[in-house]
Order: C-alpha cells, then sequence, then structure tokens
C-alpha cells in the first residue's frame, strides 16, 4: 500500500479505470504518439475518462490477467471535510466528525465484498491470495469524505435533532492503482470522486443511508474496473489479430 501512497503524493492523482472507457458522451481514448501526456514513463492519460483522472499502460499485456488481488482499502490518511451545519438543515454539532476503527473496518469489508462480486462476474477474473504473472493488484485509498450531516452517533447528535433529512451523504473521493502482480509495475493509476450533493432528493440522513450509499459508489466503481479490463483485453486481443 505503500506504493500507491507514494505514486498519489506524486502525481496528485485519485478512482474508477481503465476503460471508464465505456458510457460517455464522447468515446474516452487512450492519449498516443509524441504528444501524449504520460506519467511514471509510460502510463498514458485517458481522454474522455468517466474519472477526474485516469492513465493507463497502452502496451501491457492485459490478456494474461485472470486473477486480480484485492489489498485491503486504505484509510490512513482521509482528509474530512467538516460538514456545514446550514446545509443539513441543523444547528450546530457537538464534535468533528471522524473515522473511528469501527467505521474503518466496515469501509473496508463493504469495498473488499463490492470489488469481489464485481470483478467476479461472468468469469473473467478469479480473486487471487497472493502475487503472480497473471494477478493484477489492486490497491485503493479513500483520499476524501465530505459529509453533510453530523455523524449519526450519540456524541454527535443530542435526542432533540436526531433525525436529519439532507440531499444525500456527501462525496467521497478515492484513488486506486491496479499493478502487475509478479513486478509492482503500474497499470493504471485513476483519481476519482462522488457526490450526492447536488441531488434534488432530500431523504432521512444517518448510518444506515450513508453506508447504503457508499456501497453504491463502492459497487459501480468495482464495475467499472471489472468492464475497463475487459475493454483493455479485448483491446489488446483486437490489436494482436
Amino acid at each position: 500500500m505503500h506504493a500507491i501512497k507514494k505514486l498519489t503524493r506524486a502525481i496528485a492523482v485519485a478512482i474508477t479505470p481503465l476503460a471508464l472507457l465505456s458510457a460517455c458522451a464522447e468515446q474516452p481514448s487512450i492519449q498516443q504518439g509524441e504528444g501524449a501526456e504520460t506519467i511514471l514513463g509510460g502510463l498514458a492519460k485517458v481522454d474522455n475518462s468517466r474519472a477526474d483522472l485516469a492513465y493507463v499502460d497502452p502496451n501491457a499485456d492485459y490478456a494474461r490477467y485472470t486473477k486480480v488481488l484485492i489489498e485491503p482499502l486504505d484509510l490512513d490518511n482521509v482528509e474530512i471535510v467538516q460538514p456545514d451545519a446550514t446545509r443539513s438543515m441543523v444547528n450546530r454539532y457537538n464534535r468533528e466528525w471522524e473515522l473511528t476503527d469501527e467505521d474503518k473496518a466496515k469501509l473496508q469489508t463493504a469495498f473488499n465484498d463490492a470489488m469481489e462480486k464485481a470483478l467476479q462476474a461472468g468469469g473473467a477474473f478469479e480473486i487471487a491470495s497472493d502475487g503472480g504473472d497473471d494477478v493484477i493488484r489492486l490497491e485503493a485509498m479513500v483520499t476524501r469524505i465530505a459529509p453533510v450531516a453530523p455523524k449519526d452517533d450519540m456524541q454527535s447528535r443530542t435526542t432533540a435533532r436526531s433525525t436529519v433529512i439532507t440531499q444525500g451523504g456527501g462525496s467521497i473521493s478515492v484513488a486506486i492503482m491496479l499493478a502487475d502482480g509478479d513486478s509492482g509495475e503500474p497499470l493504471a493509476i485513476i483519481k476519482d470522486s462522488r457526490s450526492s450533493m447536488n441531488s434534488n432528493m432530500w431523504s432521512v440522513n444517518n448510518s444506515v443511508t450513508n453506508m447504503a450509499e457508499v456501497r453504491r459508489n463502492f459497487s459501480s466503481w468495482a464495475k467499472q474496473i471489472h468492464d475497463g479490463l475487459l475493454a483493455m483485453q479485448a483491446r489488446g486481443n483486437a490489436a494482436a489479430e
């Protein structure tokens, strides 16, 4: 996990991958030629990516990867933007919003479950327990959380304001690195954020609804990683024909 922290700081980037490479107003494409924007010597920028930023190795042999090693979600350096009391229509809350060890464990479990389910869909990939030359290593870290309401616990919400109505739970940003499971060489670096704050739907904000929103985001990103890897495999196979 130290590798993704170092890379993320070095190039100032964080999810969704490869062919997020699908379903854009303009078709995503990997920059090529002398003018291509590259990082780390070989990762080329993906134009029109659905992610905030995406870089991939266009020359990697993706067809040989049949397994994915999912590293635990890194939550050690999350920037938490404290909620605006006026946005959630509540008074000033009692303490700052923070991630507890229990919160981190729940997030790691939700992330791993979402990735395992999506990556194994259709039988294209197996979940690996160790590295290897047919393995992609997936390392992810949450970089920023911006909740829109006080945390749903006894210390942060008094009985008088325990029911909170908001436009979604807030926003979350993550960074992902996909790397060769044998050499550790990066295959993709991605940065992306998801926000529900622009939604017109107002609903109850509590620990259950917030966690459901996080799971939906993780599942969406996981499916995009799965579909992106398949797209890169198809791209490589087509080039080889």
